[in-house]
């Protein structure tokens, strides 16, 4: 669709709301920025470390995403995305993506098999607060982060009593979205329930730069236009909140989640079979988890207990048919995952400058995969035990000191007592500057395919361990119209017995442990916004300096000794502008990657001609134009979304192009 039209369409559908409704400024679609206040600045519980929370206005901005494009574009977390609507991992301070744990709403979601999440999978309808604790400051909610923890979460209105959304959108490569909500309820029970659907054949264009001929008149190589087949994905789900607060001091929860996706995976772009073969790959992720809790919150003493179960299953099938031959199914491959979650937590103000923390997990899992063809898998279930302490005081008005612990049991390992201890201070009053600092250790366990996978699982892995130091400052400045968040962080991380996935000599893919990994680096954050007359003025941002390299030659790979570990950029970071008037917004992403490698082998002294081997840096830019109204209590809208707004030609992974511009039509009713 011509961007021309798509504009038109925008101003016909904004201008078919009755003029009555021009000069409401819509209060139902516009959502203030979380508020920066000096509590929030300089508490005892985050002394000495890193949480930064991403706001409701950027969660509005991208509803009809996955969370894979919120923390890319919005966050200094690198995704690693394997293509659209395809695979997402996260490098957290250029960590691997089993060193990112994940939660939502307390329960943790990484898959025990696989050790991490996939980000692709979980759409931003569902997420109500998004927040990130960067290193040590992961100590208190799991072990194993070592690069950080991420935490989804759902809210609850408690002057609520009818309220709902919808929203439709419709974008290009067949694309559709449909999300609905309805919340109900009073000051003691609240019910919020969502549904969605999402649809994309996903039949981009692209140029083909794996294929190539050389035109005989020019010498030039010419490389053919092609279409990214079999990449289709959906998935839908919903999610039921409940609710209750007998009393003012008590209140208890339970939530569902339940969804169901499958998408197709296409061919390598070097593939050149011939017409009349052909070669489908097929996966499947059906997950349901739940989890209840019950909260007592009174003047000095704190109860929460939480309890959990996330059920996933993953199940991957590839067929080939070569012209006459009967179709072949080389892989069907299953994997079901149960994960039972339980915990206490305990906190107590021994005075009010004094706060003491302590928490009890006792988690089982039960993990089986099995391929039906080549009857390889494993099943295993274990039980893992956690004890966790803290102790956070308020000195002075001027620092704050902080000091956690926690240790784990696990079946055959001996775990290490890892701990964060940190302190902030605040040189001046009238200021809102803190400076901080931390020293933590921590700890990951293998994952089970890292232990048991066929072939390539390594039972004799040693667990990754390391200790990590980190300061920074953090500034805020704020006035009767206008907001000023800063935070400047830097970290180095000493990290031994890494684990990766190397080839061996018998010709597969085998877990093994590196000596020693060192990431270490620096991160800004900045947030503004001002408002005058009628305009309201916004800008954040981000910029991550990472580097994550090997001290020591990995496993006799010539030049692997100081060179960044692949997938991992030096330089990233990103950008959002926004401008709002009288219900009129127009908001500005802009992202940037840098070079990435490909391999553990460092060719950085070769001559001009870009290696193979290496991504190039990428600049991608995408604007977001609409019009909010209310009218009584009905709020309509409708926005035009515009990504990869110059079209560039990229790559995330080697044989997976990227679509070129692409545009989304999103409708919005709220009442």
């Amino acid at each position: 669709m011509p961007i021309r039209y798509a504009f038109y369409l925008l101003f016909c559908l904004a201008a078919a709301i009755p003029a009555s409704g021009q000069g409401i400024v819509d209060s139902v679609f516009s959502l203030q920025p979380v508020a920066i206040s000096s509590a929030r600045l300089f508490t005892k519980e985050e002394a000495g470390t890193k949480e930064t929370r991403v706001d409701s206005l950027v969660l509005l901005e991208k509803i009809n995403l996955s969370l894979s494009d919120v923390l890319a574009e919005n966050t200094t977390v690198y995704i690693k995305d394997y293509g659209r609507g395809a695979l997402a991992t996260a490098s957290f301070r250029g960590t691997s993506p089993t060193h990112t744990q994940v939660s939502w709403n307390g329960l943790n979601i990484n898959s025990p098999m696989l050790g991490m999440v996939d980000f692709s999978l979980i759409p931003v309808y569902i997420v109500d607060e998004l927040s990130l604790q960067h290193g040590a400051a992961s100590v208190s909610e799991h072990s194993g982060g070592l690069g950080g923890h991420i935490a989804i979460d759902n809210n609850v209105n408690w002057n609520n009593t009818l309220s709902g959304r919808y929203y439709q959108g419709l974008g290009s490569f067949a694309t559709f979205d449909e999300f609905a909500q309805i919340n109900l309820g009073n000051k003691k029970l609240q019910s919020k329930t969502r549904a969605y659907y999402n649809y994309s054949k996903n039949n981009y264009p692209f140029i083909n730069k794996q294929q190539g001929t050389i035109d005989p008149r020019t010498g030039e190589i010419v490389n053919p236009t092609a279409e990214n087949l079999d990449a289709d994905f959906a998935k839908k789900g919903f999610q039921q909140e409940i609710y209750f607060k007998p009393a003012s001091h008590i209140v208890a929860s339970a939530r569902v989640w339940g969804q169901d996706a499958h998408r197709s995976i296409p061919n390598v772009l070097s593939y050149e079979g011939s017409d009349t073969t052909y070669k489908k790959n097929r996966q499947n992720d059906r997950t349901l988890k739940g989890v209840v809790d019950g909260n007592y919150y009174g003047d000095a003493f704190r109860v929460k207990w939480k309890s959990g179960v996330d059920y996933q299953q993953l199940l991957y099938v590839l067929k080939i048919k070569n012209g006459a031959q009967p179709e072949q199914q080389p892989v069907n491959s299953g994997s079901t995952m149960l994960s039972q979650v339980n915990e206490l937590k305990l906190e107590y103000d021994l005075l009010p400058s004094i706060r003491i923390k302590a928490s009890a997990d006792a988690n089982y899992f039960n993990i089986s995969t099995q391929d039906s063809v080549t009857h390889l898998g494993y099943r295993e279930e274990r039980m893992e035990y956690s004890i966790y302490g803290g102790l956070y005081f308020s000195l002075t008005h001027k620092l704050n000191l902080s000091l956690e612990l926690r240790k784990d049991w696990l079946p055959s390992t001996l775990t290490p007592l890892i701990y964060q201890a940190g302190f902030s201070y605040k040189p001046f009053v009238q200021h809102e500057l803190v400076v901080k600092t931390s020293v933590s250790r921590n700890f990951h366990n293998p994952t089970l395919n890292d232990l048991y996978w066929q072939p390539g699982g390594n039972p004799n892995l040693l667990p990754e361990q390391g200790y990590t130091l980190e300061g920074g400052l953090d500034y805020a400045l704020i006035g009767r119209n206008k907001k000023l968040e800063t935070q400047l962080s830097a970290y180095y991380s000493d990290i031994d017995n890494w684990i990766q996935w190397l080839p061996n000599i018998k010709g597969y893919w085998e877990a093994q442990n590196l000596r020693n990994v060192l990431s270490r680096g620096i991160e800004l954050n900045v947030k503004a916004s001002m408002e005058v007359a009628h305009w309201q003025w916004s800008a954040q941002g981000c910029y991550a300096l990472t580097r994550t390299t090997s001290t020591e030659a990995i496993h006799q790979i010539h030049g692997s000794e100081g060179n960044q570990l692949p997938f991992i950029p030096a330089h990233s970071g990103n950008a959002l502008l926004s401008a709002d008037y009288l219900g009129f917004y127009l908001h500005y992403q802009y992202q940037y990657i840098g070079v990435r490698n490909m391999l553990n082998s460092n060719y950085e002294t070769l001559d001009d001609a870009f290696p193979f081997y290496r991504l190039y840096a990428l600049h991608l830019s995408g604007i977001s134009v609409g019009k909010d109204l209310k009218l009584h209590r009905l709020g309509l809208g409708a926005e035009l979304k515009v990504s990869n707004l110059y079209n560039e030609t990229y790559r995330n992974v080697l044989n997976r192009f990227m679509p070129g511009r692409s545009y989304t039509l999103l409708l919005k009713l709220r009442f």
